[in-house]
C-alpha cells in the first residue's frame, strides 16, 4: 500500500454539543484517556505516515502521549489539504470506537465511507477530490451525496458520541474491551462487567479482582494478587502476592509484595 495519512476531525464547538458541557467533547474522559485520544490511537494503530488532528478545540500534544507515530494539531481542514500527499482516512475525533473496523477502509481500492451503528458516518477513505470535497463542510455526512458512487461499509460497534448517553455507552465498550485484554492475559474478573479499568492500567497473570472495583490511571497490579470487593486504586504500584480484602482506597502509593490490607484501609494521597 502507498503511504497515507491519517486525519481525525475535531471540529465540534462545544457550545453547538448536545452534551450541555463547557468542556469540548474531545476532551470528555474515557478510561483515563481523553475521547480524542482513542480516535488518534486507533488510526495510528493503521500505520499512517503521520495523524492530523484538525480543529482540536483545547487539545495539546501532551494529551497524545503514548500513541504510537507522528501526531499534528491543524488549524482547519483547509491546513490538512495543503498537508497531505496521497490518500487519506479520515474519522470524526468524536468516534472513539472505530478502530477494528478501520482496516476495512484501507481495504478499498477507491474512495469508500464507514457508517456507524446509528448509520451516521464515522470515517472516510479519500482521494485528494474527496477531500477537498470534505473540506467544504468539514462534515463526514455531506460526503453520502458528494460521492454518490463510493461504497458504504457498517461498523456494527462504531458511532459518533453526541449525547450523555453516547458517551456512557463508549465507556461500557471500552471497558469490555480491556478487561478483555486482561483476561486473555491470565487475569481473572469475578464479574467483569462490574470493573471499571483504565487504558493505562496494567496487572499481572493470575490475580483476581472482585466485583465494583475502580483501577485508575497508571496502575500497576502485580501477579497473583487478590483485589476485593469495592476497591478504588488510583495510580499505584501493587506488588504481587497481595491481599486487598476490600472497601480500600489506594492513591498514588505502593503496597509492597505479600501485604495484606485489612477491609476499609486507605493509603496514599491524592492529586
Amino acid at each position: 500500500m502507498a503511504p497515507w495519512t491519517g486525519v481525525v476531525l475535531a471540529l465540534r464547538e462545544p457550545e453547538a454539543d448536545p452534551l450541555g458541557s463547557r468542556l469540548s467533547t474531545y476532551l470528555h474522559p474515557l478510561a483515563g484517556r481523553p475521547l480524542a485520544w482513542h480516535a488518534i490511537d486507533a488510526l495510528a494503530t493503521q500505520s499512517p505516515v503521520r495523524v492530523l488532528v484538525a480543529g482540536g478545540h483545547d487539545l495539546t500534544p501532551e494529551l497524545f502521549a503514548g500513541v504510537h507515530g507522528e501526531v499534528r494539531l491543524v488549524d482547519s481542514l483547509a491546513e490538512t489539504v495543503a498537508a497531505v500527499e496521497g490518500r487519506v482516512l479520515v474519522l470524526d475525533g468524536a468516534a472513539p470506537l472505530a478502530g477494528p473496523a478501520l482496516a476495512m477502509l484501507l481495504s478499498a481500492d477507491g474512495d469508500a465511507l464507514l457508517e456507524g451503528s446509528d448509520g451516521e458516518m464515522v470515517a472516510a477513505w479519500l482521494g485528494a477530490e474527496g477531500l477537498e470535497r470534505l473540506a467544504a463542510s468539514g462534515d463526514l455526512r455531506v460526503l453520502r451525496e458528494a460521492l454518490p458512487g463510493a461504497p458504504v461499509m457498517r461498523d456494527a460497534d462504531g458511532f459518533v458520541v453526541r449525547t450523555r448517553e453516547g458517551l456512557a455507552r463508549a465507556s461500557s465498550t471500552i471497558r469490555d474491551r480491556i478487561v478483555r485484554r486482561l483476561m486473555a492475559g491470565g487475569v481473572t474478573f469475578l464479574l467483569p462487567e462490574a470493573a471499571l479499568v483504565d487504558v493505562d492500567v496494567q496487572i499481572g497473570r493470575d490475580t483476581v479482582v472482585y466485583p465494583w472495583c475502580v483501577l485508575e490511571g497508571k496502575t500497576t497490579i502485580g501477579e497473583e494478587t487478590v483485589i476485593g470487593p469495592c476497591c478504588r486504586i488510583d495510580s499505584s504500584w501493587i506488588g504481587s502476592g497481595v491481599e486487598l480484602k476490600g472497601f480500600n482506597y489506594l492513591s498514588h502509593t505502593s503496597i509492597r509484595n505479600r501485604a495484606i490490607l485489612e477491609p476499609y484501609v486507605r493509603r496514599g494521597f491524592d492529586e
